[in-house]
């Protein structure tokens, strides 16, 4: 398993204490295409991504995690969907696809030849984990078994990572999205960013290494795609695609002050944060 570190690029420009460090990043060759769209828009005259951050975001992020939230956090378009990346709904995908998808934003946790699997990051879903009843999680004997587990995570949020017709709803699988590379058992979806390895992620929880409302990000089903499909939405001009850091992906976010798909598209700038505005 590849762990998670950090390599330092050379930031486009200082930064204040309070803000997140742009030149702090994952090193992967996500992360220093990411350094090097944020020098091109400099140089070109626009604002660097510090300056277009929503400052009431921020701070709820700094008060919520304060460690996640000292990472680079950056969005820029891609010309391509890309695992790891983001999707995001243009203002017509809501009338060209389904009326529930209006401002969807979608994190890619598989794109390939067989299909694409997202989670939707801004659908919270008005019950926590505690509240689940019908789900259950992986085996965790070492805990008392899977309602052990569910108990330890009560409070943590969940949220619709697909859209499913109600009698249907119970029958989708819980899903788990976290930054704790070092968890037995977890696999990485995209660098930095792991599912699995709940069991030894309760175990944190209840030593008070970790909270569970604030590291672990919960999903009831999932956005599938078959072979193709993603793409044929996209041309028809259903969605933007964007890179991402791993930061915008395991933020909490319930109550944003400024609604994630803005915040996404702003930070994109351009036309994108036009239409953000609009």
């Amino acid at each position: 398993m590849q762990r998670y570190t950090h390599k330092r690029l050379a930031a486009t420009e200082p930064q204040s204490s309070d803000a997140p460090d742009e030149g702090s990043v994952v090193g992967d060759w996500r992360a220093f295409r990411a350094s090097l769209v944020a020098k091109e828009t400099t140089a070109e005259g626009a604002e660097p991504w510090a300056s277009r951050l929503s400052q009431e975001n921020l701070e709820l992020f700094q008060s919520q995690d304060p460690a996640l939230a000292k990472e680079a956090f950056w969005v820029h378009a891609t010309e391509v969907p890309e695992q790891g990346g983001l999707v995001l709904a243009q203002p017509r995908c809501a009338a060209i696809l389904d009326p529930r998808y209006h401002q969807l934003v979608i994190f890619l946790a598989k794109h390939d030849r067989e299909g694409s699997v997202g989670f939707i990051l801004n659908r919270p879903a008005p019950v926590a984990v505690g509240g689940l009843m019908g789900w259950g999680f992986s085996s965790a004997e070492g805990l008392g078994g899977a309602g052990k587990l569910q108990g330890v995570f009560a409070g943590a949020p969940v949220y619709h990572g697909g859209f499913y017709p109600p009698n249907r709803i119970a029958r989708q699988s819980v899903s788990v999205l976290h930054g704790q590379g070092h968890l037995t058992g977890c696999s990485e979806v995209a660098l930095g960013i792991f599912t699995g390895g709940e069991e030894e992620g309760a175990r944190e929880v209840l030593e008070g290494k970790l909270a569970a409302a604030v590291h672990f990000r919960f999903f009831l089903g999932a956005m599938r795609w078959g072979p193709g499909a993603l793409d044929q939405e996209i041309d028809q001009g259903a969605w933007y695609t964007a890179a991402c850091s791993r930061s915008v992906v395991l933020r909490q976010c319930i109550q944003l002050p400024t609604p994630l798909w803005r915040e996404c598209l702003t930070l994109i700038g351009g036309r994108h944060a036009h239409e953000a505005r609009g």
